[in-house]
């Protein structure tokens, strides 16, 4: 159980850490570059993503709002960052979380300052009375890019491994990623699917590469914009799927923009800056 409730609606919207690195796009100024809201509809769904940015330009807040097969969309993510503008903080709140009893789910990032990365994000919720502990670590490869996650949880019983995403790279964009569960009876992880993905030459817009590990890679460590996604499914070939993005530009090469068709399913989507 993933307690840490990144940016997964990353997949609505279209999934090396240094402190000293600006963001690529947002860090500082506008002049129409950052993105603030996305507006994406498909078929009868609808949904409205809004970003919020400190004076810095780093990302403090995002809003997800609008219907999806018939349900209401309501999902807010708030980073609090210390003056290093380093993320210490998510605290998510959604009307679904009201249903189980939870008016919000606070997630203390601990961040390696030596290493200038992020260690670790640890939450703590109670459901139906039971105390439930997720804590998700970092590991990175030797050239201090997110290698994996490993995520730990403890219903009770202690902490167990959980699940495990791998990352592989193409040169400043995020190549693929595998998933896998952890399987008790063989006391390894076991692969259950993966995606991986092409790209244009133009700018993401929402690359913060130094703070993707916590925010969630796709989209926020690659430097453009995905084009083509493939996703296996390790255990049932029907469920595999390709997706493509197609995209028009600003004058700034960010999207202004897209089209992502999976199967027959169609969605389009505007971007809007500031």
């Amino acid at each position: 159980m993933r307690i840490l409730i990144t940016l997964v609606v990353a997949a609505v919207l279209v999934s090396s850490c240094k402190k000293e690195q600006d963001s690529v796009n947002g860090g500082g100024g506008n002049n129409n570059t950052r993105l603030i809201k996305m507006v994406g509809k498909s078929g009868q769904d609808s949904s409205v993503s809004e970003f919020t940015y400190n004076a810095s330009g780093r990302i403090v807040g995002f809003k997800l709002s609008g219907a999806e097969s018939g349900s209401p969309l309501d999902l807010r993510l708030t980073y609090l960052r210390n003056s290093s503008d380093i993320i210490q903080k998510q605290i998510l709140k959604s009307n679904d979380l009201g249903a189980l009893g939870l008016d919000s789910i606070v997630t203390i990032v601990n961040y390696d300052a030596g290493n200038n990365r992020y260690k670790n994000a640890v939450s703590v919720v109670t459901l139906f009375g039971f105390a439930i502990k997720d804590s998700i670590v970092f590991q990175y490869d030797g050239t201090g890019r997110l290698s994996s996650e490993i995520d730990y949880t403890d219903a009770g019983s202690g902490m167990e491994p959980s699940s495990k995403i791998e990352y592989t790279y193409a040169g400043n964009n995020l190549a693929g990623e595998k998933h896998y569960d952890y399987d008790n009876g063989t006391a390894s992880f076991q692969l259950t699917d993966g995606a991986t993905y092409e790209y244009d030459s133009k700018i993401n817009p929402l690359q913060f590469a130094p703070d993707a590990a916590v925010l969630n890679m796709n989209p926020f460590y690659s430097a453009n914009n995905i084009t083509k996604t493939t996703y296996v499914d390790a255990t049932d070939a029907s469920n595999n799927y390709v997706s493509n993005d197609t995209y028009t530009y600003t004058s700034t090469n960010r999207p202004a923009t897209s089209t992502s068709t999976t199967g027959s399913t169609s969605t389009t989507t505007n971007y809007y800056y500031q």
